[in-house]
């Protein structure tokens, strides 16, 4: 073998690489078949059209490997890849890909007896069938004949648009034993979110998308669920155990098993965690805030006693008038104790949003109503105690900014940083400048920071930015 590559091998690549780069793609529109190696061409042809497809890959099968002989292993993926073509061939889908222990299945609509049979619908009983299979079927056999051994998969399921195209190279040139080396790709978002989905999936677990379960007939069996992979949350529905129905001539009881995978990420730790304490906090707030309203109502009550006593002894003026001073003297404890408790009330809600800084993640997924909700009750219970809008927009500085530019509401953003210029003391350069460049508004920030009284090195720092991207001018 040769240590370089010759100018001929480089003008064949250089060659086919600029002929694919050079044709334009043309997408076909899949018929009612799902496309085979034979029907598709060495060109930039694709088929495009709705599919669902499914990925299935045995749990742990690493560990697998180490603890048993080679041989062992391939009666285990024969097995079980077996079993696999099986419940999507016999679900009415067909077997496209195999990857060591993984393999995806593709399913598309059809019309059975004059009814439309979804290709999700199919994919889903496919899921079924293989974890229904897996502990009724292969699971015992494996026990009985592999001195207890039991393995678990786990299923995702994507329903979309998906790009089929064929890749590879034909026969080497002047050598007519080189054989062709082609496949076909299934592209898109689809496909990647299968995959993805798959690996997400826990032990006897079928992990499917929204459109997925849109066209659910049995939507009860499914639970909402997120799930974390890497740094990022996805979102789905799950079903655990969904076995198909056996025969009633099967007598067989289900082996699940043995070695399941029980490592969270510890990401998914932190996510589940702070989810979890969010809405525990969420819930004490909630129980203050009845705790509160019932001490008012009694301070409320207690104030009525008071003026009604007030009112019996108004006659007495003159006799009373010691003890009238001494309910005036009660009366403004009380109208003390009212605004104390307000403003417990407000620093109570207000550490909702301390507590949330710079958890991006965790904002996004309360929602932005609960946020402008909460956001709206702040401004009612400062009122409460005499803060107006401004005060309170200056009490949560960076909190409410951070808030707005979760949600990409810069102009909202944009007039709370200009509040904190006017009247705070909190203002961050690259903050205020992203939000400047993302704003349709700039000429007031500039007109404060020019007439700013204690103008600090931030606020000269902002500006200098200002004038040199001309931002405001």
């Amino acid at each position: 073998m040769e240590n370089f590559i010759s100018k001929t091998e480089y003008e064949v690549a250089l060659n086919a690489i600029q002929k694919s780069l050079d044709t334009k793609v043309e997408e076909i529109e899949l018929s009612d078949k799902i496309p085979t190696l034979n029907d598709t061409q060495d060109n930039n042809k694709v088929f495009r059209g709705k599919l669902s497809v499914l990925f299935v890959d045995m749990r742990k099968s690493t560990d697998l490997t180490d603890d048993l002989k080679s041989k062992k292993m391939v009666k285990i993926y024969r097995s079980f890849i077996r079993m696999i073509i099986q419940a999507i061939r016999y679900s009415g889908g067909e077997t496209r890909q195999f990857a060591g222990d993984g393999v995806m299945g593709v399913f598309q609509d059809s019309v059975d007896g004059g009814e439309k049979v979804t290709s999700s619908a199919k994919a889903v009983q496919a899921a079924r069938y293989i974890i229904t299979m897996m502990d009724y079927c292969l699971n015992p056999l494996l026990s009985k004949n592999m001195d207890g051994l039991s393995i678990a998969c786990g299923v995702g399921i994507c329903t979309g648009t998906v790009l089929v195209t064929k890749v590879g190279m034909r026969g080497k040139e002047q050598d007519d034993t080189s054989e062709n080396e082609m496949g076909l790709v299934w592209t898109g978002k689809t496909t990647n979110y299968a995959s993805r989905y798959c690996g997400l999936a826990n032990s006897c677990e079928i992990f499917i998308d929204s459109k997925t379960y849109s066209e659910s007939n049995d939507k009860s069996a499914w639970n909402e669920c997120s799930r974390i992979k890497g740094s990022k949350a996805f979102k789905g529905f799950v079903s655990h155990e969904y076995y198909l129905d056996l025969d009633d001539a099967i007598s067989q009881e289900p082996v699940k098993a043995t070695n399941k995978d029980t490592d969270i990420s510890f990401v998914q730790e932190i996510f589940d965690d702070t989810k979890e304490q969010s809405l525990l906090l969420i819930d004490e707030i909630s129980k203050k805030s009845m705790e509160l309203s019932k001490r008012l109502e009694e301070v409320k009550k207690r104030e009525t006693e008071c003026q009604q006593k007030q009112n019996t002894l108004s006659s007495k003026e003159a006799q009373l008038k010691t003890k009238e001073n001494q309910l005036i003297a009660k009366q403004n404890v009380l109208n003390k104790q009212e605004i104390k408790l307000h403003w417990d009330e407000y620093n109570l809600h207000k550490k909702l949003f301390s507590d949330t800084h710079c958890k991006d993640e965790i904002v996004t997924i309360s929602g932005k109503d609960f946020w402008l909700k909460q956001i709206n009750l702040m401004f009612e219970l400062g009122n409460k105690f005499g803060k107006s809008e401004i005060d309170v927009k200056c009490d949560l500085d960076c909190y409410l900014v951070r808030i707005y530019i979760c949600f990409n509401m810069f102009d909202e953003a944009y007039d709370a940083l200009c509040i904190q210029a006017e009247y705070g003391s909190w203002l961050n350069e690259s903050i205020t400048i992203d939000v400047l460049s993302k704003s349709r508004l700039s000429s007031r920030m500039r007109s404060i920071l020019e007439n700013r009284q204690w103008n600090n090195d931030d606020c000269k720092k902002i500006l200098k930015k200002m004038n040199e991207l001309r931002i405001g001018l």
